[in-house]
């Protein structure tokens, strides 16, 4: 069955709309996946779905809209907003449990793929969100566990990483300065700018985002006038964007999608270029999925935001008839997704050395790590197991225990636990 496991799929889930895309190997490409609504082919999917009692039916995304128009149902609406608020998904007095809903979503969702590619399964998954709060996490883990997507098929990541695929898997001329994107919805205005520190290779890449919705938002757009929201939009854009040197912009949402904007979008072009588009998200998805399974092109970036961690960690041991270091942690993984664990059993040791590598400031420092306090034993007749977990992104857990070794010295049980600043 694994050999059928070809698909590479990007998701991009959002409160309202959720897309779907997926990478062609023939045509080295990645294609939006829409399915047929009437005689119309859609690529965005509300995110809602429909329970009909009488029928005992469930829809989802425009079917559900259209089915709560013409007869009683309980349209479940808002979903990802409920779970990540109140844990739960309520229609009237109908509640589900998050897990059951995105159950239900998901399954509707990816049997899209099947008109697609009839006979392949997935191989690797990126779904995309926009904030990716705890409940929303483990209802998303539960659902695709349950649906039989186990956790090395998928990833959970933020729109400003998929963005950060999206934007260096383009033309290098594109990405020879920094590149600036707009997200403008219901929820807001949004800056991201992405930087490229290119002195050595990995290039590190960073990110920062600005929240600009006081100074301009839905509400705003909906009572303005064109004139006012495209006098607004420049000037802001420009105050962001003053002395910067970007080559491109993308402008995604659908705030960008009136007539203002497209006058609003074309002052931005003097020396720069200007995309817009609605599937930027689900694209970076797939292409991330395409990294992730091992078959990417670009091992010379290395991902850095807010979320992820910027140092790598590794633990010095006697290995292969050799001292080395023992790679634990790599740089450019998100810091809640860490949690590792290894075994060792000591030899004459005092204490333990990690070894701590910080890819911004270049800078490589060596921790001390004392195991007094431990049983004394004969020498090699200690298991240890060493596991590391992150509070945040700057500060590690780092957690020993004593295994003793089998029958011969049974283990004490004893742990200790020390916090590393990195």
């Amino acid at each position: 069955m694994t050999e059928d496991r070809k698909l590479l799929v990007g998701v991009d889930l959002s409160n309202d709309f959720t897309q779907l895309s997926c990478y062609r190997r023939d045509i080295d490409k990645v294609i939006p996946a829409g399915r047929l609504v009437g005689r119309e082919r859609e690529y965005e999917c509300p995110t809602v779905l429909s329970w009909q009692p009488v029928k005992k039916e469930w829809l989802f995304g425009t079917e559900a809209l259209m089915a709560a128009e013409r007869e009683e149902v309980y349209l479940f609406r808002d979903m990802l907003k409920q779970i990540s608020e109140k844990n739960k998904v309520t229609a009237g007095d109908m509640e589900l449990e998050p897990v059951d809903a995105l159950v239900r979503f998901f399954v509707k969702l990816l049997s899209c793929l099947k008109e697609y590619f009839p006979s392949e399964t997935i191989r690797k998954l990126v779904i995309s969100v926009s904030d990716k709060t705890d409940n929303l996490v483990n209802a998303l883990k539960g659902a695709l566990n349950r649906i039989g997507i186990g956790e090395e098929r998928y990833v959970i990541q933020l729109h400003q990483q998929s963005y950060m695929y999206y934007a260096l898997s383009q033309k290098k001329e594109l990405w020879l300065n920094d590149v600036a994107l707009f997200e403008f919805g219901r929820d807001g205005l949004f800056y991201s700018q992405i930087h490229i520190d290119r002195r050595n290779i990995p290039y590190i890449v960073g990110v920062k985002k600005i929240d600009l919705s006081q100074n301009l938002n839905w509400d705003m757009m909906e009572h303005d006038s064109s004139f006012k929201m495209e006098y607004a939009f420049v000037n802001l854009a420009n105050t962001q964007m003053h002395k910067q040197m970007i080559s491109t912009i993308y402008v995604t949402g659908e705030g960008f999608q009136g007539e203002w904007a497209n006058t609003a979008l074309s002052q931005l072009c003097t020396g720069r270029r200007v995309f817009r588009g609605g599937n930027l998200f689900t694209k970076g998805a797939c292409i991330a999925a395409r990294e992730f399974a091992g078959e990417g092109v670009m091992s010379d970036f290395l991902f850095l935001d807010q979320e992820m961690i910027h140092t790598g960690i590794s633990l010095r041991v006697y290995k292969d008839a050799k001292m080395q270091e023992l790679p634990l942690v790599r740089a450019g993984v998100p810091w809640k997704d860490v949690d590792v664990s290894v075994d060792f059993i000591t030899d004459d040791e005092e204490e333990l050395q990690l070894t701590i590598q910080n890819v911004l400031r270049r800078e490589t420092t060596v921790h001390l790590l004392s195991l007094e306090g431990f049983d004394e034993r004969p020498n090699k007749m200690t298991r240890f197991t060493l596991r590391l977990r992150f509070a945040d992104a700057s500060h590690c857990i780092v957690t020993l225990k004593d295994n003793g070794f089998g029958e011969y010295c049974p283990s004490s049980n004893r742990i200790w636990e020390r916090y590393l600043s990195l």
